[in-house]
């Protein structure tokens, strides 16, 4: 069970809208997908088997019978049946039932193989029946601990219900995490930690005995990634105050550097505008005075966008540091290598806009080097259709026969 430790970004927007109920399955099958407009929704077990999965950690047994998944474990280590390959940006939607114990589901997680049957680190959406309720929350396994909790959210702490099968629905998308338990919004939070990495299921430490079925996967579309600089031309970008940025060193593994000017600051602007999306800068910032600009509107002033103060003290020690930015509606996240270090709501700012990065006038105290600057765009895709919970009925293979499952009053 993970620690109770006070969440590092609090739940944010969350989505209202909410399905009919859908007429009963008992008479007819249910088809996955009509659940997600875009892309559709597929079997993560199309085999109906867990061959090519592999437990690591703990030891425990995983057994799939009738396309019920079942863990069952009672050693003193956490155990982890992990999936064949790494997954990126992608809608899971599954039903489970916790039987004893406490377990959850890893998304984007790494298998680290030097701790003997190895370990599992990375992003845990929680099942958790005890009467803290935080199913649906984020923990971040074997690193930060908590990052997205409930408990600031009531209406999902009530969702989950212990003993009987729960529908979890996972986004995962770019650097934003979303959470439904039985159609209510959990967590709802961004992490840059890890971009892609493996499914897993846990059976916790102590004695667990969990289950998890119709365990659907919509793998989405990759990012747009938008090169502004990669060491060599200046490209999506343009310089404002009239002074090209020159080159140090020699292309491609030249830096970008800004102009000295005298009258005003100097400034790089992005040619087009940009709605959500993730920025990533590498490289080296002196200067107390720099910002990093989002969402500026069209025209020849900087004011208007969204500033991150890039001049901070933890980066003027004459090394490379990664400065990324995520926007998502009107919520911006500033992160530093990897770090979250603010979050902020800015209601009034427009669905899109460019981007700037300003030095301050004249240069006085320090300069901005640039080794590597792009831009994630990531295509537009309708939230996941959160309906009511899956029919309890588990839809068997054609010959078999249905297997018998407990039923949700």
């Amino acid at each position: 069970m993970a620690p109770r430790k006070r969440s590092v970004v609090s739940a944010g927007l969350f989505l209202a809208a909410i399905l009919h109920t859908a007429a009963s399955s008992a008479a007819m099958p249910l088809d996955d997908t009509e659940r997600l407009a875009q892309p559709a929704l597929k079997p993560l077990f199309p085999a109906r088997s867990t061959e090519g999965w592999h437990v690591v950690g703990g030891k425990a047994d995983f057994a799939m019978r009738d396309g019920v998944l079942t863990g069952h474990g009672t050693d003193s280590r956490n155990a982890f049946l992990v999936s064949p390959r790494n997954y990126g940006d992608f809608v899971l939607d599954l039903e489970l039932r916790i039987d004893e114990g406490n377990s959850g589901i890893q998304v984007r997680s790494q298998v680290r193989e030097d701790e003997g049957a190895g370990s599992l680190i990375g992003y845990q959406v929680e099942i958790d029946p005890t009467p803290r309720a935080w199913s649906g929350g984020i923990y971040d396994e074997g690193r930060r601990g908590w990052l997205f909790d409930l408990k600031d959210n009531e209406a999902a702490r009530n969702a989950f219900k212990p003993g009987e099968w729960n529908r979890y629905v996972i986004e995962c998308r770019g650097p934003w995490f979303r959470t439904w338990v039985n159609g209510v919004p959990a967590a709802n939070g961004v992490d840059i930690m890890d971009d892609d990495g493996r499914i897993a299921f846990q059976v916790h430490s102590g004695r667990t005995t969990v289950h998890w079925r119709r365990v659907m996967i919509a793998e989405l579309p990759p990012p747009k990634v938008v090169r502004m600089f990669d060491g060599g031309a200046l490209q999506a970008w343009s310089a404002r105050s009239g002074l090209p940025w020159p080159l140090d060193g020699i292309p491609p593994h030249a830096r970008l550097v800004n102009p000295r000017t005298e009258t005003e600051p100097s400034a790089l602007v992005s040619d087009e505008s940009y709605g959500d999306c993730l920025a990533i800068i590498e490289g080296r910032c002196d200067d107390p005075g720099a910002a990093f600009i989002v969402r500026v509107p069209d025209g020849t002033s900087l004011d208007g966008g969204v500033r991150s103060k890039i001049g901070v003290d933890r980066l003027r020690d004459g090394k490379d540091h990664a400065i990324a930015v995520a926007i998502k509606g009107t919520r911006v996240n500033t992160f530093v290598d990897r770090a979250g270090v603010g979050e902020r709501e800015e209601p009034g700012m427009p669905a899109q806009g460019r981007m700037a990065i300003l030095g301050s006038p004249g240069q006085e105290q320090g300069t901005i080097s640039i080794d590597r600057a792009r831009v994630m765009v990531y295509p537009p895709m309708e939230d996941p259709r959160v309906g009511p919970p899956m029919p309890d009925r588990v839809i068997p293979a054609t010959g078999t026969q249905p297997s018998a499952t407990p039923t949700t009053p």
